[in-house]
């Protein structure tokens, strides 16, 4: 039967970090209920603190970038600039759609406890995020996002920030439901901003989301690369999401070009922000990171230019990349000519607490998350993705091995399988897992103990949901664009709900 369905899309960041002093109990800060926090004292010397920029490029998949192996020249910016910071070859996002990543990002905490699984669900105000606890120690702090589940009506996020430019009105091309703002706007809203509203007397967090790499992959006239190929991969454009499938194309390997190219000119306009930090002497006083919320399928595993759905790697692994200020960068015996490579796997839970170590805060005590810095240690990496007919994937890594699990609505287990990610890294070679297995064990276990059933808050759980995955509160205004933006896709049938 047809109803609404969700499609889910991604996102990449890069920051800068920061310096300072503060507690675990905040003050109240614009946007949060000041009875939910309560009210500490103290005192800090910020006029020299490191300044932190955070960039985001939906949907770029790690194995896409050049620092990555990835043999198109797609990045060669973002490549110049981390070539002698520090990559983290195994960075998971913690599920494949950009609303629960970001709000992990931005928390240092997984989706069952920051509490937003869907669309349009705004963070509560109760969850802290880096920014909160970055203004209460007197940073300036702003966003210039371009997507627009992002907005504020969509996500709550606009009263964390002193700034929050959440401007997403240009209609993408022959498709009148579209609406984005691409990269060189966004560029130029964040170089703005830097040089006309930040303050030169107080450390900053800027954090700068593009969206370009979403489909529809349609890169501008301007673009600084043309990608072509030989091989044909004939595809059933039926199998394209509505909101990405391109009229009369049959070949997979053309999407596969334009979605390289959208990468190419995001990559231009990230190099045009980072060349005006640097102008601006911002740079050498800055921790910066580089990442994704998730990636994309290129028709792995049966899944044709999307994401949101499942946990396998194209989804989730996503590229991440530091450079610390020059005061404070790590000593690392694997560091050399081309900077540090690091294979131990992270999550995005841990950019939060690695910027509140290397800005000098006390660690969270509810944080997931661990800081990476001066290297990651081995530890299990959860991860999230819906199924089809209702309920979630669910995996844990524990390198080489990634545990996956299924279950629906009930959150009994309905299928179980691992991959060694060290011999199969394209996870073509599912192995069985036994009843006894300590993963399936701890995924068991966080199921039974996951406040939302199904993935699904109780809050939402019976509501009038305008689609699987989309919180009831979205006006009329913000489903039209999520519509045009494939999250809403009326025409998609999904599998019968599990219960």
């Amino acid at each position: 039967m047809s109803r609404s369905t969700i499609i889910g899309m991604g996102c990449v960041m890069l920051a800068i970090g920061v310096a300072g002093g503060l507690s675990d109990a905040l003050r109240p800060v614009h946007g949060l209920n000041p009875s939910q926090q309560s009210v500490t004292n103290f005192n800090t010397q910020l006029t020299s603190a490191p300044n932190v920029l955070l960039i985001c490029v939906d949907t770029l998949r790690a194995d896409h970038v050049g620092l990555y192996g990835y043999h198109r020249p797609t990045t060669p910016n973002v490549d110049a600039f981390f070539e002698s910071g520090h990559v983290y070859e195994r960075a998971y996002s913690v599920a494949p759609s950009t609303i629960p990543s970001v709000m992990s990002i931005l928390t240092g905490r997984y989706p069952h406890h920051h509490g937003v699984r869907l669309i349009a669900q705004k963070l509560p105000t109760s969850e802290i995020t880096i920014t909160d606890r970055l203004r209460q120690a007197g940073f300036q702090t702003a966003a210039v996002v371009s997507n627009a589940v992002l907005a504020d009506s969509a996500s709550a996020l606009g009263g964390r920030f002193d700034h929050y430019d959440d401007r997403v009105d240009e209609r993408e091309p022959f498709r009148e439901d579209m609406f984005e703002r691409r990269a060189a706007r966004t560029t130029d809203a964040a170089i703005d901003w830097l040089t006309t509203k930040r303050s030169p007397n107080r450390p900053h967090f800027l954090w700068v989301h593009y969206i370009d790499p979403h489909g529809p992959y349609r890169p501008p006239a301007d673009k600084p690369v043309d990608f072509s190929h030989d091989e044909v991969v004939t595809i059933d454009p039926a199998r394209v999401p509505r909101y990405a499938r391109e009229p009369d194309v049959t070949d997979g390997n053309d999407y596969v070009d334009r979605y390289d190219e959208e990468i190419a000119y995001t990559d231009r306009e990230v190099g045009r922000l980072l060349d005006a930090y640097t102008n601006l002497g911002l740079t050498d006083n800055a921790v910066i990171i580089f990442t994704a919320d998730h990636g994309e399928s290129m028709m792995e595993h049966e899944y044709w230019f999307w994401h949101e759905v499942n946990v396998y790697d194209e989804m989730l692994r996503v590229p991440l990349m530091i450079r610390y200020p020059q005061t404070a960068r790590p000593e690392s015996t694997t560091a050399g000519a081309h900077g540090t490579r690091e294979s131990i796997p992270v999550s995005l839970i841990d950019v939060t607490p690695m910027i509140l170590q290397v800005v000098g805060l006390p660690p969270a005590k509810n944080l997931d998350g661990v800081s990476i810095r001066p290297s990651p240690q081995p530890r299990s990496i959860l991860c999230e993705g819906t199924c089809a007919g209702g309920g979630l994937w669910r995996g844990q890594v524990d390198w080489p091995i990634k545990t996956v699990v299924r279950h629906g609505m009930s959150n009994t287990i309905r299928e179980s399988r691992a991959f060694n990610l060290s011999t199969d890294p394209k996870e073509l070679t599912p192995l069985s897992v036994s009843s006894n297995d300590p993963a399936l064990r701890a995924l068991r276990n966080l199921i039974a103990k996951d406040p939302h059933r199904g993935g699904v808050p109780q809050d939402y759980l019976h509501g009038n949901l305008p689609g699987p995955g989309v919180a009831p509160i979205a006006d009329e205004k913000l489903l039209l664009k999520l519509r045009g933006m494939g999250y809403v896709d009326d025409e998609r049938e999904d599998g019968e709900n599990d219960q």
